[in-house]
């Protein structure tokens, strides 16, 4: 833990790899990344849940202050990529993603979006088998938006704060949605960063709102469940 926090404080990325429990194998991964101001080590619980589940955990670290969505986007992508490279070409990959992390996944796949030709892309919908978005501004989020009238420097110190605001002319609104992928969104009863309406998403396969609040549903049993049996099934219902 000690090295984690030094890792944290000298500014450097810390990502990490949680092999399957082998009696539980279930020969697929689950990527996970985070939300805004947030890091790595605050999906490790959730990884562990993961990977007791049967799967194989990747979690993707990035500082996400200090770029916009599109460049996290790319180096996600890139991360995406080398896992595909060194994985069995029958492994499917899942990614769940908590609120930033979100959109910068759909940035990520964006060359997925209806219309778009991705020949020659490694990213492919036979490789990603479902996303699972835990509170995702897929709208923009009123809250980015007071904050940011009310303290307008904000959004220079946290750039992708801007881009995810529930304003018209906000970047969001021009995020792609990758098509082929099944895609299930958990929004937060009790969520006051991201309003429950703001969470849906064009194609969503399936739609729960959950009790829970923002920053710490990646903690809740409810939530987890839920995103477990939509990996497994395609659906957040029994």
């Amino acid at each position: 833990m000690f090295r984690v926090f030094k890792d944290l404080f000298a500014g450097r990325k810390r990502n990490y790899y949680l092999p399957p429990v082998p009696e539980n194998d279930r020969n697929e991964i689950v990527v996970l990344i985070h939300g805004l101001v947030q890091r790595g080590f605050w999906l490790y619980s959730l990884g562990e849940f993961f990977r007791n589940a049967g799967f194989s955990v990747y979690i993707y670290d990035y500082q996400t202050t200090l770029r916009t969505i599109s460049h996290h986007a790319g180096d996600f992508k890139l991360f995406l990529e080398k896992i595909v490279r060194e994985s069995p070409p029958d492994v499917k990959i899942n990614i769940v993603t908590h609120s930033l992390g979100g959109i910068v996944t759909r940035e990520a796949l964006g060359h997925l979006a209806a219309g778009n030709d991705w020949t020659g892309e490694m990213l492919t919908p036979d490789r990603i088998k479902r996303i699972v978005m835990l509170a995702p501004p897929n709208l923009g989020s009123h809250a980015a938006k007071r904050w940011l009238k009310i303290l307008p420097i904000s959004g220079r110190l946290l750039r992708p704060l801007p881009e995810l605001s529930s304003d018209a002319g906000a970047y969001i609104h021009s995020v792609p949605v990758p098509d082929g992928i099944e895609i299930g969104v958990i929004a937060g009863k009790y969520d006051f960063k991201v309003d429950v309406s703001l969470t849906q998403l064009a194609k969503q396969k399936d739609h729960i709102i959950l009790v829970s609040g923002h920053s710490l549903m990646m903690f809740i049993p409810s939530v987890r469940r839920a995103a477990l049996r939509f990996i497994e099934t395609g659906s957040f219902r029994f």
